[in-house]
């Protein structure tokens, strides 16, 4: 609407002014040095219409020549880099289905032109290192650290690389040479935190808790659990009761009630033979209601020469308890103090309530240690259709 109002008024402008202009046809001269040039203001104004167009002719002729110049120039490195972005695709996709040695090589050919080339040798160092070439990997990997910004991701994943292949060593070089920027990324953490444990470094890996918490490397329930396993480890691996002593004194009472603890602890008197201490915490620590079963399994290797002394101990503070645990540890102790009736009625009350294939053992030993050969056949063949049944399951 506003188009053929403004087409009207174009119109009746030309319809008022035209004649003015045919009656007034004015004139006008450009002279310069000696040369003179007169013609009419209507005349003038084609003259400039005319020489106007020229001037978009010429500069659209110039502009489409240089694009199309610019266009033919540019054609090899737009179709490298078109090859580049589809290597880059079925690489991809490669890596998904597992074909490792197609992966790595199209996504090698995708790193020389592609937009993103440092995801490329990443993704071939993975593909290499899944099929076992370390040359490889490591070649690409160190032409990904050339490319900027690619250092960190390039560190990470030469660690990572090095403890799949249990190479632990050479990964805990790599990770004592990252800086402490590159460490306190939650993915380095979780890395330390893995080279640790193998390791058997805890005390490392104790100072590395802090860490771990304030990042939110773990959930809440495994960071928990972190001191506990920590401390456990460390007391499992003291040379010296003394030393054994030292660490148990050092933790806090939360840690020492913690079962893991407990039993690394004990575990640790056991092995300096201190049992008559060992036994004694051990039975303070017991439940007075349901026994653990952690600590009713490391009673016996802690009885010494005090079996008969800890069955009556068991009877008198559990007289009705059924407890399949509770049963195994007192057939236990009746069996190192060599009475096998006694033994063989707590496997059977066990087995009564939970048939596994160590109890039946157990009670085929018992069974020909009195001599009951039929009785022993039977419960052979009872442990037989025990171990078909876990194995169909």
């Amino acid at each position: 609407m506003i188009r053929l109002l403004f087409y009207a008024v174009l119109i009746l402008a030309g319809l008022i002014v035209g004649p003015k202009l045919i009656e007034h046809k004015g004139y006008v001269m450009i002279a310069v040095g000696e040369w003179t040039v007169e013609t009419s203001v209507i005349g003038a104004v084609l003259i400039l219409l005319v020489a106007f167009g020229l001037l978009q002719l010429l500069e659209w002729a110039v502009v489409k020549g240089i694009n199309l110049t610019g266009f033919g120039l540019a054609y090899p490195a737009r179709r490298r880099r078109e090859k580049a972005r589809q290597h880059t695709l079925n690489g991809a996709l490669a890596l998904a289905e597992q074909d490792w040695a197609r992966a790595e090589q199209l996504l090698a050919k995708g790193a020389e032109s592609g937009p993103l080339p440092a995801v490329n040798l990443l993704s071939a160092a993975r593909a290499a290192h899944h099929r076992g070439d370390d040359a490889a990997c490591q070649g690409y990997l160190q032409q990904a650290e050339q490319i900027k910004g690619a250092e960190t991701a390039v560190a990470l994943t030469k660690v990572r690389y090095l403890l799949d292949d249990e190479r632990l060593a050479e990964a805990r070089q790599h990770w004592d040479a990252l800086s402490d920027k590159q460490r306190s990324k939650p993915q380095a953490l979780r890395q330390a935190l893995n080279l640790y444990r193998r390791q058997g470094d805890w005390d490392a890996l104790a100072k590395l808790i802090p860490a771990l918490t304030k990042h939110r490397v773990l959930d809440a329930a495994a960071l928990a659990q972190l001191p506990a396993e920590v401390e456990a480890a460390c007391l499992q691996q003291k040379t010296t009761l003394v030393a054994l002593e030292q660490r148990w004194k050092g933790l806090s009472r939360g840690l020492r009630k913690d079962q893991r603890v407990q039993l690394a602890y004990l575990q640790g008197l056991a092995r300096f033979e201190q049992f008559d201490s060992a036994r004694q915490l051990l039975l303070d620590k017991l439940d007075k209601q349901a026994p653990q079963p952690a600590l009713l399994a490391l009673l016996p290797a802690l009885s010494g020469d005090a079996a008969e002394s800890l069955s009556h101990v068991l009877t008198r503070r559990y007289p009705q308890s059924q407890q399949v645990e509770l049963l195994d540890c007192l057939a236990t102790l009746a069996e190192q103090q060599q009475d096998w009736r006694g033994a063989t009625e707590h496997r059977k009350a066990a087995l009564a309530q939970q048939a596994t294939p160590a109890r039946w053992r157990a009670l085929v030993d018992l069974q020909e240690r009195l001599g009951r050969r039929d009785d022993a056949i039977n419960s052979y063949r009872q442990l037989i259709g025990v171990l078909e049944q876990e194995r169909t399951s």
